[in-house]
């Protein structure tokens, strides 16, 4: 039986360099090919954390926010849960806010795969879904919409494609949510 590496990122020293107002959460892959990329353009509040935890302490001029983002499979899975305990174990300054899977095939997982996702979602404050999207396959990230919280959820008609998946949207309300939540605490010291 091999012994599989443990999943371990550094923790950036100073505040990303992006333009202000800069992204509300960070998405941190467990993997490569996760699929940050892709949601960091359909959500506009997010940003990729290549590879790094942020600072978490220079908050004013940095969201402390980040959701680590994996694919449903053992090696993703296993990878977002040594990033959970990172988190918990080193006592992190940025704030851990959950979990997206991705889903890696059309239809349900391995039944071991759920296990483990059961397990790992345990981990968390809260886990969010995206499913599949056989499109994404071929699809240009450029020619991807993007979806802005102000334009909150839209309404389904008759016959309307809504050009953001709806699973898509429905992830992006629940972190938007979740920081809400979590905003009355980044200046208490909680």
């Amino acid at each position: 039986m091999s012994t599989r590496e443990r999943t371990s990122v550094e923790v950036r020293v100073d505040p990303y360099p992006v333009a202000a107002p800069g992204p509300a959460v960070w998405l941190l892959g467990a993997h490569g090919g996760a699929g940050v990329s892709t949601l960091a353009r359909y959500w506009d509040f997010a940003e990729d954390a290549r590879h790094q935890w942020p600072c978490g302490d220079a908050r004013e001029v940095e969201s402390p926010y980040v959701v680590v983002v994996c694919r449903e499979t053992i090696e993703g899975l296993s990878s977002a849960h040594d990033l959970i305990l990172e988190h918990r174990n080193r006592g992190l300054a940025c704030e851990l806010l959950g979990l997206v899977t991705v889903a890696n095939a059309p239809g349900q997982p391995p039944k071991e795969v759920r296990q483990l996702r059961s397990i790992v979602t345990g981990a968390v404050a809260a886990h969010w879904v995206i499913g599949w999207h056989r499109f994404l396959a071929s699809a240009a990230r450029s020619s991807l919409p993007t979806w802005r919280a102000l334009d909150g959820v839209p309404i389904r008609t008759k016959g309307a494609v809504i050009a953001v998946p709806e699973d898509v949207i429905a992830a992006g309300v629940g972190i938007v949510t979740a920081i809400q939540s979590a905003l009355p605490a980044l200046w208490s010291g909680q």
